[in-house]
């Protein structure tokens, strides 16, 4: 499996299939969330070190009151793109709506980096200004 292959497996299987996901991922994955968008169940922190952490991450967003309706995410725009050693940058648009009926579009990157062909780390970059404004405004 390439780099791509196991950083579009995780993505792709992250919110439906957690245990695929977790295959391509090292114990100690990490995923560095924004400052400005702190994480239930792990507010003091933006690294979120462990699978059950990063599933924690990934759900944050559709676990609050005026969160995302899962059922409506769509993914318009996707790239996977190589970048030096084990890095792979993924880029993608989410469109949804809120469980408030409003909608919800952003852009989001991801600097991901492998270890033995597995993700080790993710930080993630986003507009979460808008993303809280919406969700928690």
């Amino acid at each position: 499996m390439t780099n791509k292959e196991a950083t579009r497996t995780l993505f792709e299987n992250l919110w439906t299939d957690p245990e695929l996901a977790r295959s391509v991922c090292t114990e100690d994955v990490t995923w560095v969330t924004t400052r400005s968008m702190p994480i239930p169940g792990n507010e003091e922190s933006i690294e979120h070190v462990g699978f059950e952490a990063v599933l924690n991450v990934a759900n944050s967003g559709k676990q609050i009151d005026t969160g995302y309706i899962p059922e409506t995410m769509s993914y318009d725009v996707q790239r996977y793109l190589d970048a030096e050693d084990d890095h792979v940058i993924y880029q993608f648009t989410m469109k949804c709506k809120t469980k408030a009926g409003r909608d919800y579009i952003n852009d989001y990157l991801f600097l991901v980096k492998l270890r033995d062909g597995k993700v080790c780390h993710m930080q993630e970059y986003w507009d979460s200004k808008q993303a809280f404004d919406l969700l928690m405004g």
